[in-house]
């Protein structure tokens, strides 16, 4: 009984109080027309006590007590014409009034605790901010529209590893005040406290969306500042994501639409995002992506291929990049710049760095490229110490020679990141080279990067596209010279026509990749083993001379013209995807 809500116990009230006194007067007639309180059915009346009790403050319990007593001891023997002048009424009196002071005490407690556990239960215990478990079951008004907006602060966890629980708690406390106080200038908007330093905030648009506009702005005046907690500056960030919902929409589906709108600004990296359809679709295609990536690399739709790395100066081969491919069941490729990021999300990214290690060492095994040094990605976010031992361990248990490795690391890392800088000297101690990405390196931090043992610096596509431009040549022209200075070689990539590839040679690039020279190749099904025959008695896979079948390389001389070899040919539309 003590599980009713309190504004239904309140509207209750009424029709029970009414209810227990016809009920104290039945039983009062029923008592008196059986013969009086002798009768056993004198006990009844501790029914409607015991209802008072529990419903009922203390002291309209204790009233009506005293009233069921009167009438179970003079009214009864005034109604029977009893000549009783017995004083035990009194007792009787007493018993119901103890009985329904420990029954509402009970009560009372138990009343307490409830309240205290839906507050638990709906609040948050640090910041006393209504929780998501309240948000959930708030109706939406019947007129105007509603807005509900989340946010998400940057690097949290970060925040919490770095400052400790406690001051990590004086944060959360600090920005929830902060917001608060923000709020307070808007009566129609409520803020409710998700996990860490998540929170929501319920806009009421009680004639149009006339206020939006205005919150907006001033929460962004509280995005990327600096806050003193504690005397201590801490920066804070965060991310937005909002939805508008109509007096006949869902609250449910509303929190779920404004959720894929914040996790449509994190991954495109933006301060603001509302919600819209095609965001759904964009977000259902990597919930796929992600879904389908494990069945797909086991049924062999992952493929590895290989683009070809030249030396610019003489523009023969010198090694190849190990590049991954993935063919849907619709049809459609991707390429591992599109697919990675969302893996890197999941656990799912292990396996594909697992199955490209695989297929990397596979074809240097092969006698034909046995002199051949070859390179594979490596996203920063795998750089622990399992996969980094790994992978090493493979490398020399294959036997093709660590010389000939190189571990091409995409993705950015933290400036306090030094496992990354542990692991990568690691491998570069076991005689791996070590490549990174120089918009990669920009986006890191460039202390950590002077302890770490660069080979390469590869010159993004994106750079070397804009080297007919005078602000593109001076970057290429400065990154080279940095690297020379440091002893480091560049590889110029997205190289796509002779004079991007003699402007890079002129500005000292070491190493040439791209389109020009190579379209990306699939790692052929010719890596059976030798021993394999056919009924002719040969290799199925390899031509008379018994080298392995893998396409001839074309080399570009510096006048253009090309020594062809049997490559296999890729439609442009889907070259252009390759890269």
């Amino acid at each position: 009984m003590g599980s009713i809500p309190q504004s239904k116990q309140k509207s209750f009230l009424p029709v029970l109080i009414t209810v227990n006194y016809l009920l104290a007067a039945g039983i009062t007639f029923l008592v008196c027309t059986t013969g009086g309180t002798p009768s056993v059915y004198a006990n009844l009346i501790l029914i409607p006590i015991c209802l008072t009790a529990l419903f009922t403050p203390v002291w309209h319990s204790v009233l009506f007590a005293v009233l069921a007593g009167i009438a179970m001891g003079p009214l009864a023997n005034l109604i029977t014409d009893s000549s009783s002048k017995s004083l035990i009424w009194l007792i009787r009196v007493l018993i119901y009034v103890t009985v329904s002071i420990v029954i509402s005490y009970i009560s009372s407690k138990s009343r307490e605790r409830e309240k205290h556990f839906e507050h638990l239960a709906t609040h948050d215990p640090l910041t006393g901010l209504p929780n998501i478990n309240s948000l959930s079951s708030t109706k939406i008004p019947s007129s105007g529209a509603t807005t509900i907006l989340m946010l998400s602060f940057n690097e949290d966890s970060d925040l919490q590893g770095l400052f400790g629980s406690d001051f990590y708690q004086a944060i959360v406390k600090k920005i929830s005040e902060e917001l608060q106080g923000l709020l307070s200038s808007y009566p129609n908007a409520t803020l409710y406290k998700g996990t860490d330093l998540n929170f929501s905030i319920l806009v009421n648009h009680y004639s149009n969306e006339e206020s939006l506009e205005s919150l907006l702005a001033a929460l962004d005046n509280l995005n990327d500042v600096t806050v003193t907690v504690e005397k201590i500056p801490v920066y804070v960030s965060f991310r937005i994501g909002f939805t508008v919902i109509r007096p006949d929409g869902n609250l449910a589906e509303g929190m779920r639409q404004a959720g894929i709108a914040l996790r449509y600004s994190f991954l495109e990296e933006q301060h603001i995002s509302r919600y819209t359809e095609a965001m759904r679709d964009y977000y259902k295609g990597t919930v796929n992506i992600a879904s389908e990536f494990s069945s797909d690399i086991a049924k062999g739709m992952v493929k590895a291929s290989y683009q070809t790395i030249h030396d610019a100066k003489t523009r023969e081969p010198v090694s190849v990049e190990i590049l991954a491919k993935w063919e849907r069941d619709d049809g459609s490729r991707m390429t591992a710049e599109e697919f990675v990021p969302i893996l890197q999300k999941t656990s799912c990214l292990q396996k594909l760095t697992i199955f490209m290690t695989q297929e990397a060492i596979r074809y240097a095994q092969l006698p034909v490229n046995s002199s051949r040094k070859f390179s594979i990605n490596f996203s920063a976010s795998e750089l622990n110490e399992r996969s980094v031992m790994e992978f090493v361990r493979a490398v020399e248990k294959s036997g093709i020679g660590n010389e000939r490795v190189m571990v091409e690391i995409t993705g950015s890392f933290a400036e306090d990141d030094f496992l990354v800088r542990d692991n990568l000297i690691f491998m570069h101690k076991h005689g791996i080279g070590i490549a990174i990405d120089f918009i990669s390196a920009a986006s890191s931090a460039f202390v950590l990067l002077n302890d770490i043992p660069i080979d390469v610096i590869k010159i993004n596509r994106v750079i070397t596209a804009q080297a007919d431009k005078d602000r593109g040549a001076s970057l290429i022209r400065s990154i080279v010279a940095f690297a020379k200075d440091n002893g480091i070689k560049t590889i110029a990539e997205g190289v796509e026509n002779d004079s991007q590839a003699g402007f890079c040679e002129e500005a000292g690039v070491d190493y040439l990749q791209g389109y020009y020279f190579s379209v990306p190749q699939l790692l052929w099904s010719d890596t059976v083993e030798p021993e394999e025959k056919t009924e002719e008695g040969t290799s199925p896979d390899r031509d008379k001379d018994g080298s392995a079948g893998y396409p001839d390389i074309s080399i570009v001389k510096k006048d253009g013209d090309e020594k062809t070899g049997a490559q296999e040919e890729i439609p442009e539309d889907d070259a252009g995807k390759e890269e």
